[in-house]
């Protein structure tokens, strides 16, 4: 698993741009937020870090160890659910059934969001 955090020193934190999951039958595969407010996957390898002058910078690099989905590597996908927000009729995420747990991977305004945790109520009533 690869990993890319926005970083800027201004920043209390830095912010997840993309994840890979290197999967063993296809390769990397890239989450990303979409301009649309969807979720996009995109089979690429994982680029390199990069500059962005006073906007901060991009950092590529294998997920840390207190990452959430390190707890899933090696642990077969068993079934993938899409997750549509009702509220503007589209697909904004999936969840993902492994062996041991299930995780979702969402845009949340424009922000990649891995959770294996409820989210507040009023978001999940718009999803399905």
């Amino acid at each position: 698993m690869t990993v890319s955090w926005h970083t800027h020193p201004s920043a209390d934190q830095a912010s997840l741009v993309h994840m890979w999951l290197h999967l063993s039958d296809l390769g990397p595969l890239r989450f990303h937020t979409a301009p649309d407010a969807s979720l996009e996957l995109t089979l690429d390898q994982p680029h390199d870090s990069y500059d962005m002058d006073e906007y901060g910078q991009v950092i590529v690099g294998p997920a840390p160890d207190n990452f959430l989905m390190g707890r899933f590597v090696g642990q077969p996908i068993r079934a993938v659910h899409r997750i549509i927000d009702h509220r503007i009729e589209t697909e904004i995420g999936l969840r993902l059934e492994l062996d041991h747990g299930e995780v979702r991977i969402l845009n949340l305004g424009d922000e990649l969001v891995i959770t294996d945790t409820a989210l507040p109520d009023a978001l999940e009533a718009a999803l399905r």
